[in-house]
């Protein structure tokens, strides 16, 4: 601290100086010319830094460029990246993104409390601000309807609390047991209250559901999908959590109302949710939700507002983050366009960790355990006529079929009717009736959900994945039962992962060694090896652009309206297992 003092004062010079460049003032929604001065990881003084400028004093021109806070990304799962947190961050500071709100729900729902610590024992490390909030709902259903690799408790919760880079409780997915009072979610929720941030879930709910929901202290909510839903949200005091990923895309119908009516936006935050690693190098992060913003005719500096200040206020920080004020920490990136969001230099503490636009800081890999490396356990391997499902039916049976489609999470209930054969029912890749099965693989219990699956368009072969929300054990979908095992055998071979098996040949493959969600490779590897996987998808007949999205989703029993898990197929509406046959 007396550092900083006597560097304001010119007593001490020093370490960065950004010169004469137009500072976006979040605080006062203006722009201002001036310098400021950087000592160790803090913000010294801003205005006219000509006499704290030493022999040793490192400038920056900013001529010609916009100083921003750095950015937040106020509801992120980086597990959807199919990176590490390490590799996540080498892109993130690119796109001018210097602080993530990470929920890291999928590593905790394969390796609970241990998978937390390791990652945060990684953040720790990194150019980022890592905030991580405790995932609320693992396993994210009854037990009687899947199996997780592990569980969260609140003893858990409290014991995360204490841990250095918590900051709150990640979304409370379970919105029926706050409103049915359910205990173990109300316990989880109070079990938080010393945070300021609880992070919400709350698809569809209003009028008194949605304030019975927030009347607990959950704060924030990033599943609105029309304006009217975000509208009540804000007027109730919830912060809305603008979301723009890759497959949730709501950022214009939430923005647009707001910018109608000019309502107040400082409860408004910015968010990915899920970014595929593409958009992620391609698109941009935060950077891009900004850009956004800007298109749809919101004001500019509101718009940096919402990326900046706005989500270190939700988390009860803005005394250190969030602007570019004195004492606040040196988080700052320098844009060469204000509305088309160009990031030149990215600092993160006080060091430039990109300029002109290049990585310029060395980031080793992080080396995880043996537990993480090796989370695929399913004991022994299944053989192909245990994907079948049997009937006592001698000529052919109706079956209940999961219809999927591109672009939702929703599913619906098809019924089929189709050929027996030794009393077996068969697929019909002709109708694109598909078998589709789900492997435990934490607990080698052996067991496997069977069934049926329309959507994918498949004309041979199989595709599997242990990316399977949110339990994640394997979930495959086949022509053949045969593809289907030696699928799954690749699966474990190689630890986790996404495979394209043909006539009993692997044609393409994407290894995700880290407990089967994210890969250790570079994201420029992981963007390649997806790309191959989904034009080998496509040479096998699927129609679908995002196949492995859509398959991670057919394993999700809360939301409808038929799934399936390893235990069986599920009726989500009456969270209950239902039989295959009609």
């Amino acid at each position: 601290m007396e550092e900083i003092i006597k560097t304001a004062l010119g007593e001490l010079k020093a370490d960065l100086v950004i010169k004469n460049t137009s500072i976006i003032n979040v605080c006062t929604s203006e722009i201002e010319q001036g310098d400021i001065a950087i000592k160790n990881n803090k913000i010294a003084l801003v205005g006219d830094a000509s006499h704290t400028i030493g022999e040793k004093t490192r400038i920056i021109e900013g001529e010609d460029k916009f100083a921003s806070p750095g950015f937040f990304d106020a509801h992120v799962h980086v597990e959807s990246s199919e990176i590490t947190i390490t590799e996540f961050t080498k892109a993130c500071l690119l796109h001018g993104t210097t602080s993530i709100i990470w929920d890291p729900h999928e590593i905790a729902n394969v390796r609970g409390v241990d998978g937390v610590k390791e990652i945060l024992e990684e953040s720790k490390r990194l150019p980022l601000n890592v905030f991580v909030m405790i995932p609320s709902c693992v396993p994210a259903t009854s037990p009687k309807l899947g199996t997780s690799g592990a569980t969260i408790t609140v003893k858990d919760i409290l014991k995360l609390s204490n841990l250095e880079g918590i900051m709150g409780l990640g979304e409370v997915m379970n919105f029926p047991g706050v409103l049915n009072c359910d205990e173990e979610v109300l316990d989880k929720i109070k079990a938080a209250k010393k945070f300021k941030a609880i992070d919400g879930h709350a698809p569809g709910l209003r009028a008194e559901k949605l304030c019975a929901y927030f009347s607990t202290g959950i704060r924030s909510d990033h599943e609105s999908v029309s304006g009217d839903e975000g509208l009540e949200k804000l007027r109730r005091g919830v912060y809305l959590v603008i979301r723009e990923g890759t497959a949730s895309k709501n950022l214009a119908s939430l923005i647009r109302p707001i910018i109608e009516m000019k309502l107040e936006t400082r409860h408004c935050l910015l968010a990915t949710d899920d970014i595929s690693p593409e958009d992620l190098k391609n698109r941009g992060e935060v950077d891009y939700l900004i850009r956004r913003c800007i298109e749809e005719g919101l004001d500019s500096i509101k718009a940096y507002q919402m990326a900046t200040l706005n989500p270190a206020c939700y988390l009860g920080i803005d005394h250190m983050f969030g602007s570019i004020t004195p004492g606040k920490n040196a988080d700052i990136v320098l844009l060469r366009d204000l509305k088309k969001v160009k990031v030149a230099t990215t600092i993160v503490s006080g060091v430039p960790v990109v300029v002109d636009g290049k990585l310029e800081v060395n980031i080793p890999q992080y080396e995880y355990s043996r537990e993480t490396k090796r989370s695929v356990n399913v004991g022994r391997i299944p053989e192909p006529e245990k994907f079948q499902v049997k009937t006592q039916k001698k000529d052919s049976q109706e079956v209940k079929v999961i219809g999927a489609s591109e672009g939702t999470l929703f599913t619906s209930l098809e019924i089929e009717k189709l050929k027996v054969e030794g009393g077996v029912v068969m697929p019909d890749s002709k109708r694109d009736v598909l078998q589709v099965a789900v492997v435990e693989r934490h607990h080698a219990s052996g067991d496997i959900g069977k069934g049926f699956v329309k959507g994918f368009g498949l004309k041979e072969g199989s595709i599997a994945s242990t990316v399977a929300h949110d339990s994640h054990n394997i979930v495959v979908v086949g022509t053949n039962w045969e593809d289907m095992a030696r699928a799954v055998l690749e699966i474990v071979e190689m630890q986790g992962g996404m495979v394209a098996v043909k006539r009993g040949e692997c044609v393409a493959r994407l290894t995700l060694n880290f407990a089967g969600l994210m890969s250790t490779a570079p994201i420029e590897e992981v963007i390649q090896g997806a790309e191959k996987l989904k034009k080998a998808v496509k040479a096998m007949g699927c129609k679908l652009e995002a196949p492995f999205m859509t398959l991670s989703f057919l394993s999700l029993p809360v939301i409808p309206e038929l799934k399936i898990t390893e235990k069986g197929l599920i009726d989500v509406i009456n969270q209950e297992i239902t039989s295959v046959l009609v």
